[in-house]
């Protein structure tokens, strides 16, 4: 059992013959009281802080669990993240190869086709000058008959 400070103040001893000066012993007893009830009072005050400091220590390792599990899943996240995006970039590079293939094959499409067309309006011009110049040694013929016919008379 523990002594507590009012047990100091309520103590009384039998008094004998040459035996110690009662008001010296109670005096003695009053001072250890007040001093065990400092003690008493902080000690109940330091273990009211450590249980108050004990909490505190669960919430903040609770708290450090939930970060460490948030980091966590927003690193897992960022990394899905990063391989979508990685996978979406690759996608759009292909995309754009194909249309850049699409684009590249009309416009030589296009080229061949007026390639052509050059080819044929030179055929065209080399017809058309051919039947001027027939029709012109035509005429000239003509003339040359007409003139024939005329310088004959």
């Amino acid at each position: 059992m523990k002594t507590m400070p009012v047990d100091l103040r309520q103590a009384h001893f039998q008094i004998r013959f040459r035996g110690y000066d009662p008001d010296a012993v109670h005096a003695f007893l009053e001072r250890m009281a007040d001093d065990l009830e400092v003690w008493v009072k902080e000690n109940a005050e330091l273990r009211a802080k450590i249980n108050t400091q004990d909490k505190m220590l669960m919430e903040l390792k609770r708290a450090e669990a939930t970060l460490t599990a948030t980091l966590v899943t927003a690193q897992k996240a960022m990394e899905e993240m990063k391989g979508v995006a990685q996978k979406e970039a690759e996608l759009i590079v292909r995309q754009a190869e194909l249309r850049a293939e699409e684009v590249t094959g009309a416009a030589t499409q296009r080229v061949n086709q007026i390639q052509g067309d050059i080819m044929n309006l030179l055929k065209q011009r080399g017809l058309f000058i051919e039947r001027v110049r027939a029709m012109m040694q035509s005429f000239e013929k003509v003339l040359e008959w007409e003139d024939e016919k005329s310088g004959g008379k």
